[in-house]
């Protein structure tokens, strides 16, 4: 009798813990195999609890129907058949092995021990259930044994579903014989008692092997009330439930004591069985809690990422437009001014003015229309430089190449460009830099020089009237040693329209442009400061903005730099000033009519763009539109210098540059070749001579690179200085 008391509140400890551990992990991941679990252990809990509790109150197996006393077990088998199908892999329920059917013949002479006992419902359902159950455990495991070597998960659930089986089936079969056999029965039962937490273990692996990445949005605090919750009923209510029917218990001995206590206590396991429901109740509400607080969770999460996507559509649709606008402006100022040198051409060749003075007009304004079309060809330029680099940000491709540089020419370079911007809108323009400010840095000088140059062109082209200063200073509480890395405090203040405070939050935004109204008019994709702050998070700094509507803003950034040289930047506001006044003074020319050139390219008008760039310089230009052609001209000509285009049909540039380097007796075997390309992306260079090209010129062609390209390369004795 110690044994039967033993076992039942074993088992019944067993599943107690069991489901409290599930349904914390239920609460805590929202993974179905736990929801599984605890509804198998509820199952459970339904029979074991109230035939313990019948056990200690009345020293006996409860008398009841088999349907009661069975009720919560034949559910917790059909819930583990679905559990162990819903966790197999769609190749591991195909899988089919004739040894997966070996429970069937073992399940049907167990069954015939079982009819003599009656109840055939109960009896079938539950031999077709366990078979079926253990044929599919038998399956994963035999799938396993298969698949091992190619990565298989171990079959976890499958052994421990098969242990809780063949316990059961053990306990079962035992009760049908006498001796010693029929003593057996108590291991088998606390095999299964041990095997409740075996199961969770196994389920457990499984998530971790599967690297399943399922996540809860419900509130911790919830999942905490949820569990505190359950943890009190599952105490109140199984202790309250003895304590209970050992009250009633009491009060119908005192007061029917001539009845036969087999008639009278018949309502103690019912009252027990009630509460075993009570309980799963409350198991089973907390699992629809969890289950539509999840759902209202998704559903905020999903509403929340509605609206930032129809957010992101609208600025998205607002930036096509605008893209739309911004690209037309200049490809219709080119159109329009090239009609207009067109048609004045046509009339000065058809019928030439006699009147210099009239000559020289025809010829000034077509150099006014040429203006007009460089400026608006550069727009269009810096436009879909913005997109290009954009698109580079979004795929993950962005990459910092770092190098030594001189941050001296730097500023310099920067300041050139802004500083006639500012001029054509008669802003002021000043620079204040550190004189101490170390020169030689180890950073990615082409990204160091778009930040700057963005939020300098920015600054420019919000300010209507007033300054634009650019300041670069030291942190003064680093140290700017060799080898280390240091910041750079840069910022940008104009004295222009400034920003609305309930816009700063949209600055950094892509596609996002503030103040349209007040703004329409400003050439811009949207894309510039996205694309900045980007560039310096990469850099692994920070950029804030300072601003106050209608007074101007101011720009600060920390970049931070590693230090090649402690040679300071000096004072870079006087040699500017004396770049600027030398600039403006002078124009460095040269000529070499003895030296010969050969430029390969697939686009005729990029060939007639080269030569009339080239022109003033009376330097021999020969030209082919093709890498075959090309061929032919460098067996016997010997050039000084080759521009070859990278993309053409049928034979690109590093094709044709290993053929000309490798021509039998060529003429141009050591000749420098320059590779053209539109590749303006950072590490475009290095790749390019790292496939053999002497140096890379991006296009569009800029006449001022070009020639200082062709007088780098030209031998000195053909270069003649103006």
């Amino acid at each position: 009798m110690v044994l039967d008391y033993a076992e039942s509140i074993v088992q019944l400890l067993s599943i107690l813990i069991a489901l409290l551990i599930s349904l914390f992990k239920y609460i805590s991941s929202n993974r179905r195999g736990w929801l599984y679990a605890v509804v198998f252990f509820i199952g459970n809990l339904l029979s074991s609890y109230f035939w313990t509790a019948n056990l200690i109150l009345m020293g006996d197996s409860p008398n009841t129907s088999a349907f009661i006393t069975y009720f919560g077990w034949n559910i917790g088998f059909f819930v583990i058949l679905l559990m162990l199908i819903h966790m197999k892999s769609k190749s591991e329920r195909r899988y089919f092995n004739p040894l997966m059917l070996l429970p069937i013949p073992l399940n049907a002479w167990q069954f015939t021990l079982y009819i003599e006992y009656g109840n055939m419902p109960i009896t079938i359902y539950q031999v077709v259930v366990t078979t079926a159950i253990s044929c599919f455990a038998l399956q994963g495991i035999l799938w396993y044994l298969k698949n091992r070597k190619k990565g298989a998960n171990p079959p976890y659930i499958a052994i421990a579903v098969l242990i809780y089986i063949t316990a059961e089936y053990g306990m079962w079969t035992t009760t049908c014989f006498e001796g010693w056999i029929s003593d057996l029965y108590y291991p088998c039962s606390f095999l299964s008692s041990l095997n409740n937490l075996f199961l969770l273990f196994t389920i457990e692996r499984y998530y971790v092997k599967i690297g399943d990445k399922s996540k809860i949005l419900i509130d911790k605090k919830i999942q905490n009330i949820l569990k505190s919750t359950y943890v009190g009923i599952l105490l109140v209510g199984s202790i309250g439930g003895v304590l209970l029917g050992r009250w009633i218990k009491r009060i119908l001995s005192a007061e029917v004591a001539d009845f036969e206590e087999t008639d009278v206590f018949e309502i103690i396991p019912i009252i027990l069985f009630l509460v075993s429901i009570i309980l799963a109740v409350f198991a089973i509400a907390i699992i629809f809690i969890v289950y539509f607080e999840q759902k209202v969770a998704e559903n905020n999460k999903l509403r929340e990422a509605r609206s930032v996507a129809e957010k992101s559509n609208a600025a998205k649709s607002d930036f096509l437009a605008n893209m739309s606008h911004e690209i037309r402006t200049p490809i219709n100022a080119v159109l329009g001014m090239n009609e207009m040198i067109l048609n004045d051409s046509l009339r000065a060749r058809d019928n030439t003015p006699e009147d210099k003075e009239k000559v020289k007009k025809i010829f000034s304004n077509i150099t006014a229309y040429s203006g007009n079309i460089d400026s608006a060809g550069k727009n269009l330029l810096f436009l879909i430089n913005d997109i290009l680099d954009f698109s580079k940000i979004e795929a993950g491709k962005m990459e910092i190449n770092e190098d030594n540089y001189k941050f001296s020419s730097v500023l310099n370079d920067v300041s050139n460009m802004i500083v006639f911007k500012a001029k054509d809108k008669e802003l002021s323009y000043y620079v204040d830099v550190d004189e101490n400010l170390p020169d030689g840095l180890f950073g990615d000088e082409l990204r160091v020089r778009q930040i700057m140059t963005n939020i300098l062109n920015n600054a420019v082209k919000y300010t209507e009237k007033g300054s634009v200063t650019l300041s670069v200073k030291r942190d003064k509480k680093q140290s700017y040693s060799v080898g280390e890395k240091s910041d750079l405090i840069i910022s940008v203040k104009d004295t222009g329209i400034g920003i609305k405070e309930e816009d700063t939050g949209k600055l950094f935004g892509k596609f996002e442009r503030v103040d349209l109204k007040k703004n329409s008019t400003v050439e811009g994709t949207g894309l510039g400061l996205a694309i900045t702050q980007k560039l310096i998070e990469m850099m692994g700094g920070s950029i804030e903005v300072q601003s106050v509507y209608g007074e101007g803003s101011e720009f600060k950034m920390r970049l931070p730099q590693k230090i090649s040289s402690t040679e300071p930047v000096g004072n870079f506001r006087e040699k500017f000033r004396k770049n600027m006044e030398k600039a403006t003074a002078e124009v460095t020319t040269y000529t070499a009519p003895d030296a010969k050139i050969l430029v390969v390219d697939d686009t005729s008008v990029n060939l007639v763009v080269a030569k009339g760039l080239l022109r003033d310089t009376e330097i021999q230009i020969d030209t082919a539109d093709s890498g075959k052609k090309a061929l032919i001209f460098t067996q016997d000509i010997h050039y000084d210098i080759i521009f070859m285009d990278q993309r053409m049909p049928e034979m690109d540039g590093t094709e044709t540059l290993q053929y000309i380097v490798n021509q039998e007796n060529g003429a141009n075997v050591e000749t420098p070749v320059i590779c053209l390309t539109a590749d303006a992306l950072s590490g475009a260079k290095e790749r390019y001579t790292d496939e053999g090209f002497t140096d890379y010129l991006s296009k569009p062609i800029d006449s001022s690179a070009l020639k200082d390209m062709v007088k780098k390369y030209l031998p000195k004795e053909k270069v003649i200085e103006a």
